[in-house]
């Protein structure tokens, strides 16, 4: 499973690399080409047009841009905001929580409803079910003494595994097994207990009722070599398109000065084109 893990995200690389390296490219021929066509006074009636345009809805575009700032601001904290939810998941997903509570992405069904056979469900109404894909809140776990039946405990079984599941019996220190509780779990789903007893030692975390549902489903996608991907795509492109409009902009105000100098355009259309400071010629101001 590792050998395929590290195949696919090699592949996920490569097929960044290529895209990026392709998609640059393009960039600079198409930009180069547009250049040429702005230098040489070929777009001179589109950027007079588009000028006299954004003239009539100068009030209008302020409003637009504020907007389109704003709505590009959230996607991008959102984006932050997944990102870092997701690296922090896959990161304490398999650690001893301790002190602040970590997060936890639910990977299987053994928990999502109660099966009919399980009689203790309904007689002590427990209903803190957990669906697959269900984002969960993970606490740090109380002493030995204090796990309690039907507590939600996160274990690591004796094959390496997480497990999500509820304690079902609890049985203290005898010849079997002096000085520990042994701990019987089962996933409220399932028919049958657990093969193995749980030792404290293999306890991470309690669960405590705290779930966003269906959230998970997004983290794991942002998780996979696929989501990471699209991250380091879409970085590139945040990168890369400010770049190629400030370049764009620039040649753009260079036609328009020329344009307002011959008289074919007003002053008024200098206005439209405000280039930012880093963008002005040297010793040039905008009026």
């Amino acid at each position: 499973m590792r050998d395929y893990n590290l195949y696919i995200t090699l592949v996920c690389i490569f097929v960044f690399v290529l895209l990026t390296s392709a998609f640059a490219f393009l960039i600079t021929v198409i930009g180069k080409q547009q250049v040429r066509l702005i230098t040489s006074g070929l777009e001179d009636e589109t950027i007079k047009a588009s000028v006299l345009k954004k003239l009539n809805k100068k009030k209008k575009r302020a409003v637009y841009g504020i907007v389109d700032k704003i709505i590009t601001g959230a996607l991008c904290l959102v984006l932050c905001a997944a990102s870092i939810v997701a690296i922090v998941t896959g990161v304490n997903s398999n650690n001893v929580v301790k002190g602040a509570p970590a997060l936890k992405v639910v990977a299987s069904t053994s928990m999502c409803v109660k099966y009919e056979g399980n009689k203790y469900l309904y007689k002590n109404k427990l209903d803190n079910q957990l669906q697959m894909f269900d984002l969960i809140v993970l606490h740090e776990l109380p002493p030995e003494d204090e796990i309690e039946l039907y507590d939600i405990i996160v274990y690591e079984h004796i094959n390496g595994a997480l497990y999500v599941h509820r304690v079902v019996r609890i049985e203290e220190p005898n010849e079997d097994h002096p000085g520990e509780r042994h701990f019987l779990m089962q996933g409220d789903a399932n028919a049958f207990a657990d093969v193995f007893p749980v030792r404290y030692s293999q306890m991470r975390s309690i669960y405590r009722d705290e779930r966003m549902p269906n959230v998970g489903s997004f983290v794991f996608f942002m998780q996979s070599p696929a989501g990471i991907l699209c991250i380091l795509l879409l970085v590139f492109t945040l990168i890369v398109t400010p770049i190629i409009d400030d370049l764009f902009l620039k040649k753009e105000y260079e036609r328009v000065t020329v344009m307002v100098e011959k008289g074919d355009l007003s002053e008024d259309a200098l206005t439209v084109y405000r280039l930012p400071k880093r963008l002005m010629p040297k010793g040039s101001e905008q009026k």
